[in-house]
């Protein structure tokens, strides 16, 4: 036998076999630019509309780890437990505006994102606690691992027992590039927003208020967040409008904190610890603070705070007859090296700039109408 015609023909065989076993992989995946021996495409990420409760916990346990999109219709979503996204990123919660209500009933929280979850988002919707539960909060990014880049827009969050928006990072892994911004907070007894650990952020337009008997401590907490941006937001009937502790680099600009039972921003701990560093505040209006407790806060009050620059504010009361500020800015225990220039401060009883003058603190060309012809010492 010539074994060279057989091994010739045994060789073109098997090739010949190969390519007809490849067109047929090219036929059974759809497409020829598949090759043989390479893995499918990546799933795309879903999207889901929905019209119900079931409908929107039925997408929301389907989205893998590609993420996806839920579009919810007008309507209201009631909730016994909450939605959670667990170590998903690229996820989005989209409403059709304030119709689109998400409900949660009974204690404890509406969505959260826990793990490390990235570019998440939530807006156009509505999303109410249940007024009579003790523990909940509305939105809840906890347990990251260098989570951010996740925006809340355009929803109203209102009546929780904790906060309408927590953001639960840690010392050793916190969250980066958050987005808050043109929401409504009112009526969470809490901080409406809690940010721990949570840097770069980005907190604008946001209106945080009250009504009725529900009283929250704070509109915003800022707890160990810095280098980030809080801008254009609106504060009224709160314990506090705005508090910052163990924050550095922060800018606080073109705000409205006012009508708070006691301060419009607190710096610092009062009782120790928590100081602030290279934080600039200008061009707010902080007026009508103290109110319900006339005479008995400062407008403005810090603790441990250096290297700060106030400028360009302005601290008054519209109802100056009835609610005055015990002081306008009053500087105390640990607070050193301030810039504090160019502020008009009316309607206070005490003196209008409190201060150590041996802290290295540059105090002048404010205005003001308390008894002393010269910033307050």
């Amino acid at each position: 036998m010539d074994m060279s015609i057989s091994t010739s023909w045994s060789v073109s065989a098997f090739r010949m076999l190969a390519v007809l076993a490849g067109i047929g992989l090219l036929m059974m995946t759809g497409s020829g630019a598949v090759a043989a021996g390479k893995p499918p495409p990546a799933p795309k990420p879903a999207l889901y509309h929905v019209k119900d409760t079931k409908g929107l916990l039925s997408a929301a346990a389907k989205i893998g780890a590609e993420g996806g999109t839920i579009v919810l219709e007008p309507g209201t979503y009631t909730l016994k437990e909450a939605i959670l996204f667990d170590g998903k990123s690229n996820v989005n919660l989209t409403g059709s505006g304030w119709n689109t209500v998400i409900k949660r009933v009974g204690e404890g929280d509406a969505i959260v994102f826990k793990g490390s979850c990235w570019s998440c988002t939530v807006r156009n919707m509505a999303i109410e606690g249940d007024v009579s539960a003790k523990s909940g909060s509305g939105i809840v990014f906890k347990e990251g691992q260098w989570s951010g880049i996740c925006v809340v827009d355009y929803c109203h969050i209102r009546s929780f027992a904790q906060s309408g928006v927590r953001f639960e990072g840690n010392e050793k892994t916190p969250f980066s590039s958050n987005t808050v911004s043109n929401c409504w907070f009112t009526n969470s007894l809490g901080d409406q927003l809690f940010s721990r650990f949570n840097n770069d952020f980005y907190i604008t337009g946001n209106q945080f208020g009250t009504g009725g008997d529900r009283i929250p401590r704070s509109g915003t907490l800022l707890d160990h967040s810095s280098a980030g941006n809080y801008t254009a937001n609106y504060h009224w009937g709160n314990t506090v409008a705005l508090r910052m502790i163990g924050c550095n680099f922060n800018r606080v600009e073109n705000n409205r904190l006012e009508q708070s039972r006691e301060n419009g921003i607190l710096i610092g701990d009062p009782k120790g610890g928590g100081g602030c560093a290279f934080t600039i505040i200008t061009g707010n209006t902080i007026h009508t603070n103290s109110e319900h407790n006339t005479g008995l806060f400062a407008a403005v009050e810090a603790y441990d705070a250096v290297e700060t620059t106030f400028c360009t504010n302005q601290i008054l009361s519209w109802d100056s007859n009835t609610v005055l500020a015990k002081n306008g800015l009053a500087l105390g225990r640990g607070c050193g090296t301030w810039i504090v220039k160019d502020n008009i401060i009316r309607h206070v009883v005490g003196d209008a700039i409190v201060y150590d003058e041996k802290a290295g603190h540059i105090v002048k060309d404010n205005l003001f109408d308390t008894p002393k012809p010269a910033d307050a010492k």
